[in-house]
């Protein structure tokens, strides 16, 4: 894979999470760039760049506000600059301010599916069968068995049917018996016409019960609830107070999506009341996590079950994301602009 002429080497900038998970494939598929590691947080980024003069940055999941942009700006000069996503969540960057600054941002779709719905049908079973607590048990020479329940039959709600939630909704139906429904903003029809099947096709391939865009109606009868939802300004915070209240008291909750899909106090309270049975959790509102209020944090409740934001921190997908911003990178360079895998 080539960039620029070999004998002035495009540098790029990456943060150095994503650059530990990607530096034998960026040094080795990327040899045509220089590649330097810089610390994420805003200033330190926005200092490397400027150093650097580098109009090319990879980044993590940091919220970025303002110096970044401006430094990528600069160094950029007449041309634009090129932000890559190191996955596919985009809502830590300031795309309005990308647009003013003539800075592209692509994603990597497609890239974290299978990892992404692999963990959360591995936090469904940790959950429902209650391993963490029964490994902590045996660790502490208490041998206490408990009784839980199988997953077969068992409803399966997925809040967004995109490419993950199918994914899940395909594990939990194929390889759990589970009865699964589907929460979306898309009409069925919607569904249906993207991928041109009829309803019979497109419940079968899924492994679907039922399909709502009510999310009242949809909650009402689940077992356990797993939320794959974008972030934007109608979902923040959508499970709030209200929506988790239409949860039975004996549902599960698990989120591999967005930490700010969920108003974390009112889901602590849910918990700690027994309004809610458990949850499991891998996205958080603060990451590194930190609790929104401190008297509400989560780790110290028994009925929850915690991970670092490390669902599609896969080998496999580690991979296809590096080998997808290496082909942005390129056709950026060659001004293919068409062809890369932007959202501005």
């Amino acid at each position: 894979m080539m960039g620029k002429d070999s004998a002035v080497k495009e540098t790029v900038i990456c943060t150095e999470a994503q650059f530990v998970k990607g530096e034998e494939n960026f040094r080795r598929y990327g040899s045509a760039y220089s590649w330097i590691p810089c610390q994420e947080e805003e200033e330190n980024l926005a200092r490397c760049i400027r150093d650097n003069k580098a109009r090319i940055a990879i980044l993590g999941t940091y919220r970025y506000r303002g110096q970044l942009y401006q430094a990528l700006a600069e160094s950029a000069g007449e041309g634009p600059a090129l932000i890559a996503r190191h996955g596919v969540g985009y809502d830590g960057v300031d795309l309005e301010f990308c647009k003013k600054n003539d800075i592209m941002v692509t994603i990597t779709p497609g890239t974290l599916d299978q990892s992404v719905a692999e963990h959360t049908a591995a936090l469904i079973l940790s959950l429902v069968r209650d391993i963490p607590a029964l490994d902590r048990s045996m660790r502490e020479f208490r041998y206490a068995p408990v009784t839980t329940m199988e997953l077969a039959g068992k409803t399966l709600g997925v809040a967004g049917f995109g490419k993950i939630g199918k994914q899940v909704a395909t594990i939990a139906s194929r390889g759990l018996a589970m009865k699964v429904i589907a929460f979306d903003s898309l009409t069925l029809e919607e569904q249906m016409s993207r991928e041109g099947f009829g309803k019979e096709e497109f419940y079968g391939k899924y492994g679907l019960s039922e399909y709502y865009t009510d999310y009242f109606e949809f909650a009402e009868s689940l077992d356990i609830l797993t939320i794959h939802m974008p972030v934007m300004e109608g979902t923040l915070n959508f499970f709030d107070a209200d929506r988790l209240s239409a949860l039975k008291s004996s549902a599960y909750l698990i989120n591999t999506g967005r930490g700010a899909l969920i108003d974390e106090d009112a889901l602590y309270n849910a918990l700690k009341a027994e309004h809610l049975r458990a949850a499991a959790l891998d996205v958080f509102r603060n990451e590194p996590y930190a609790p929104v209020s401190p008297a509400k944090d989560l780790r110290q409740l028994p009925n929850v079950i915690l991970t670092p934001h490390v669902a599609s921190n896969t080998v496999e997908a580690n991979f296809r994301v590096q080998q997808n911003i290496l082909q942005n990178i390129e056709r950026f360079l060659q001004g293919r602009y068409e062809e890369m895998t932007r959202v501005v």
